[in-house]
């Protein structure tokens, strides 16, 4: 289980760089871009869940923990990306 935890944080960590490089490509404004990206990755950790109950068994507990792990890390970017937002917005800078 270890290993899931430690999957879903890097692949966390790997979606907030990407939002940070969207971030600052787009001159360090917020973009529709980033909060599609982890919206994405949700409804792709549901589509690996879905297809991992139609494999069935052991190789499906396994692709249904990666599911699992991708759409926590998308929800964890997402509310991330949220509270950027909102921060951004208290502080006066055009997002």
């Amino acid at each position: 289980m270890d290993i899931v935890i430690l999957w879903t944080l890097g692949m966390w960590l790997v979606q907030l760089l990407i939002e940070w490089v969207v971030y600052r490509v787009q001159g360090r404004r917020m973009t529709w871009i980033q909060s599609i990206l982890p919206c994405l990755t949700l409804l792709g950790g549901a589509v690996i869940i879905l297809i991992s109950i139609d494999i069935g068994g052991w190789n499906g507990i396994g692709y249904a923990l990666l599911g699992a792990a991708l759409g926590t890390s998308g929800l964890l970017t997402l509310v991330t990306v949220a509270v950027t937002a909102l921060v951004l917005r208290r502080r006066g800078r055009n997002i």
